[in-house]
């Protein structure tokens, strides 16, 4: 059977739908809600493709796209000062997995690199998946910066409880400074006293 020869190139809006099709792909693998509404995610990704500070390369077989890669240009933490390429997404289509297509869209990032003078690639991925882990570690990616995300409204319910909580704390730690500072004003006026009787 002859290889396929896949090439990588950079997204143009006219990609929309196929990278909506690998981004469909990309979260029944998950096991993420399906959206509903493509016509939103449609403008949110042409949005996102004419935007300075993002990149879009899409891997095609053919046709057919089996990967995509995007890229967004700025520090690798803010305030840094170190330029770099932030692998926001990477996704190869199961199907097409060990085949070399990873590397030849991290080679479109080291290039964009390249072309910005940036020092490092940052790379994001999903906290459980081991195999994509493994991969970049293969590739000398090492941890920067564990990142955890929690819905808004939680956070804001946690976050007035825990300051329900600290104002309990502080409140008894206040009681607790006056009732020693009482004490103490009591003990030095009662040793006070037998001095002034003598």
């Amino acid at each position: 059977m002859p290889r396929t020869t896949v090439e990588v190139r950079r997204a143009a809006t006219d990609d929309v739908d196929l990278l909506l099709r690998l981004a469909q792909r990309a979260r029944s693998e998950e096991r993420l809600p399906s959206r509903a509404d493509t016509t939103a995610v449609r403008c949110r990704a042409v949005t996102a493709m004419t935007r300075p500070d993002v990149a879009v390369y899409v891997a095609c077989a053919g046709q057919q796209p089996v990967g995509a890669l995007v890229l967004r240009f700025g520090e690798v933490l803010p305030l840094s000062g170190t330029e770099a390429v932030h692998v926001e997404q990477l996704f190869v289509d199961p199907d097409w997995r060990r085949r070399g297509v990873a590397r030849q869209l991290l080679s479109a990032a080291v290039t964009a690199a390249e072309a910005r003078g940036a020092s490092d690639v940052v790379c994001s991925t999903p906290a459980g998946a081991r195999e994509p882990q493994r991969f970049l570690a293969r590739l000398g990616f090492s941890p920067l910066v564990v990142q955890r995300v929690v819905p808004l409204t939680s956070l804001r319910r946690r976050l007035a409880a825990d300051a329900g909580r600290r104002r309990t704390t502080i409140d008894l730690v206040l009681a607790r400074r006056r009732r020693e500072a009482r004490e103490r004003a009591a003990a030095l006026t009662l040793e006070a006293r037998p001095a002034a009787g003598r």
